[in-house]
């Protein structure tokens, strides 16, 4: 039953006349001014949108199912490959409603494995090229479908949670190691024999619990709150104990990032806009003086750390690799196709560094590796695609920020900060190359589901109606939220 109240004016300005409802006749029609309006209906947006079954997110589960063997993959050798190569497909099937939308606007970032896939023309070891090209292709796409998955918070606790049971598992059943620097000493290196993996595992880690915890006290969600902030302070332990300066520095970065963009998210379009900006100058500025900033920040970190000059060897290093440049300048030796036992020049350096296990090596530094591997040529297509990500990552954070894309945008720049003294996203299956790509993927729109997209729909339904100044109404349903639309005369409405 549907009623409404009825006045009108003239002798009896005050009288109710009588209260109408079910099927009585309406009042004859008066003289009365009439203006054209619309009715909207706005129903309440979706926060997240869950991607289920029998209770559980996928989108969390397999971020917890991917990151786990690519961080106990030191352990797990063959079988933690195997595992990554078996999940990426299951994952792609139950995605595969929206998997060309996905990807299509993503496709460029395959660029890269694309490249290094096309090193085999040219590569010393075509056999290996082409494997490790198809291990990048897997471990980029892993990055892909998280960051384009429809529940973030949900990804990003996953990834969490995957970080701080690798941390936990250091603390008990890890160790130390020896390290060249000051008068010499050992640094936490936990279930890997490199420090510099436990920090850089114990820092990516930190990032995401930050945003964890950023995403739980706004949710109110105390058990979160809790493993957050545990997480943080295992996380930070580990860091220290390893003393890794790269680590360290980019942790700073990720820090300052977070610290600044999360405000943003609730800020207006305006001071987005220009506070990007102003981070966009900065960006243009440390890439013009990218070798003075990174020689500096080498420094302070040796300083810190009570490193020796040379940081534990890599000027030697990097003095050997530019010959090794000189030799193939625009194609490189072919992706992968260096560190290979039984290459003379690989032999000779890992003789010199003391590295028994002839293998696991890399220059530390990603400009300088891509150089030797992939030449100008390959360094150039990862250039490119890098900035072109950034950008629209940037974009993406000033039209349309969310708490899971401040936590996309703190990891990049913490690996962007430790491209001068490691190699950072080109090793397949590995975390970091992960999150390097799926940053980058963050900067378009996620996978949306049929059912998703039929609401949006009919999130904005209109209808025409007559809104008059005085007298009776048809009265409809309301609807979720209402919005009274004025329509102008010359849009014929």
């Amino acid at each position: 039953m549907t009623s409404t109240w009825d006045a009108r004016r003239g002798d009896h300005p005050q009288r109710i006349r009588r209260l109408r409802g079910g099927d009585e006749t309406e009042p004859a029609p008066h003289a009365r001014r009439v203006t054209p309006v619309q009715v909207i209906e706005t129903l309440t947006p979706h926060r997240e949108e869950g991607f289920e079954f029998a209770g559980i997110d996928i989108d969390g589960a397999f971020a917890l199912a991917l990151f786990l063997p690519m961080l106990f993959i030191g352990k797990l050798g063959t079988l933690g490959g195997a595992m990554i190569a078996a999940f990426v497909p299951l994952y792609l099937f139950l995605r595969h409603e929206r998997l060309f939308k996905m990807f299509l606007p993503r496709s460029f970032l395959f660029l890269v494995p694309g490249f290094a896939l096309f090193s085999v023309l040219w590569s010393q070891a075509p056999g290996e090229s082409l494997r490790y090209a198809v291990e990048l292709a897997l471990t980029v796409t892993v990055g892909l479908l998280l960051s384009s998955a429809r529940n973030q918070e949900a990804v990003v606790r996953a990834i969490s949670l995957a970080f701080v049971a690798y941390v936990v598992a250091s603390l008990f059943f890890g160790g130390y190691v020896g390290i060249g620097v000051g008068m010499g000493g050992q640094a936490f290196a936990g279930l890997s024999e490199s420090k510099n993996l436990l920090a850089d595992i114990a820092s990516s880690g930190l990032v995401a619990s930050a945003v964890v915890a950023i995403l739980a006290l706004q949710n109110r969600s105390w058990w979160w709150i809790a493993i957050a902030f545990g997480s943080i302070v295992l996380d930070l332990y580990c860091v220290l104990a390893a003393r890794s300066a790269g680590a360290m520095v980019g942790l700073g970065m990720a820090t300052m990032a977070i610290v600044g963009l999360t405000p943003l998210v609730y800020a207006g379009k305006v001071v987005r806009g220009w506070v990007t900006s102003m981070v966009g100058v900065c960006l243009v500025a440390i890439g013009i003086f990218y070798s003075t900033i990174a020689q500096t920040l080498m420094d302070l970190g040796a300083s810190v750390f009570d490193k020796d000059p040379t940081l534990t060897g890599r000027t030697y290093l990097w003095y050997r690799a530019a010959d090794l440049i000189r030799e193939k300048p625009l194609l490189g030796r072919g992706f992968y196709a260096f560190w290979l036992q039984g290459n003379t020049d690989a032999e000779g350096l890992w003789r010199y560094f003391g590295i028994d296990g002839r293998g696991g090596f890399t220059f530390h530094n990603t400009v300088i590796e891509i150089l030797v591997m992939l030449g100008w040529s390959g360094l150039t297509v990862l250039a490119g695609v890098v900035l072109v990500g950034v950008i629209s990552l940037i974009r993406r954070f000033v039209t349309r920020p969310t708490l899971p894309m401040v936590f996309w945008i703190g990891i990049l720049l913490y690996e962007l900060a430790r491209m001068p003294i490691e190699t950072i996203g080109v090793s397949p299956f590995y975390f970091s190359t992960a999150l390097v790509f799926g940053a980058l993927g963050a900067a378009f729109k996620r996978s949306r589901s049929r059912k998703w997209e039929r609401e949006q729909a009919l999130a904005a339904q209109s209808w025409p109606t007559q809104g008059a100044s005085e007298g009776w109404v048809p009265a409809r349903p309301a609807p979720t939220s209402l919005r009274l639309v004025k329509s102008a005369p010359e849009e014929g409405r």
